[in-house]
């Protein structure tokens, strides 16, 4: 049987305890038995500002780059009356490049300005009769001479329509007199498809204009 005494001088050290970790309290330690990782993990860190911002959907990446929230602009009278103005000052250079000396188009761009100044009429009337201005009738076409006559009528019926425009959204104003928010997004729905016809018809002039002064240049 094996001798399990100290050698002699050699004191007994008794029961020996695990220690704890420094720095530790004993309560949140990854030493604790009962707690899991997982669990520690989903602890995470605290979001930072620009992941919070993202969370929220009402913010652009405008107006975090701003630091403020955006301002809604709602439709006035005073933004149709700048579309009016804007459609009138487009119908005037369409009038001016259709005034070029001994201009000549093409079948197929007059074809295009035909179709689309019927078109862009068609939405200026209707804007007229939402907005209770009055509907001067339709130029009659004979009465304009020259190839392009046709197109003058349409220009000046136009022009006639927003002069009326005018006319009403000023008095609409002096009276305080305000229109329903669909009823804005249907005028302006109108007004907005006229003007970009308007404008390609304008573009498609200029070039057309643009070609026809170099054929005269070179044949010069």
């Amino acid at each position: 049987m094996a001798d399990n005494s100290l050698p002699g001088g050699v004191e007994d050290p008794g029961r020996v305890f695990s220690t704890e970790s420094i720095g530790s309290s004993g309560k949140e330690s990854l030493s604790v038995p009962n707690q899991s990782f997982t669990a520690f993990m989903q602890k995470g860190a605290a979001p930072t500002p620009m992941e919070t911002a993202g969370k929220s959907s009402t913010i652009s990446p405008f107006s975090l780059m701003q630091g403020q929230p955006p301002v809604a602009t709602t439709p006035s009278l005073d933004t149709l009356m700048t579309q009016v103005k804007n459609v009138h000052s487009t119908l005037g250079d369409i009038n001016t490049q259709l005034n070029t000396p001994n201009l000549k188009l093409k079948a197929s761009t007059k074809y295009l300005v035909k179709n689309k100044l019927t078109d862009a009429n068609e939405h200026l009337r209707s804007f007229n009769e939402r907005i209770g201005a009055e509907v001067p009738k339709q130029p009659d076409a004979s009465k304009f001479s020259g190839p392009l006559g046709r197109f003058f009528a349409y220009l000046n019926d136009g022009q006639a329509q927003m002069e009326q425009a005018k006319i009403q959204l000023q008095n609409l104003k002096e009276k305080g007199t305000n229109m329903s928010p669909s009823d804005f997004l249907l005028v302006q729905i109108k007004m907005n498809k006229a003007q970009q016809l308007l404008e390609f018809t304008s573009v498609l002039l200029s070039n057309a204009v643009s070609a026809f002064k170099q054929i005269m240049q070179v044949q010069l």
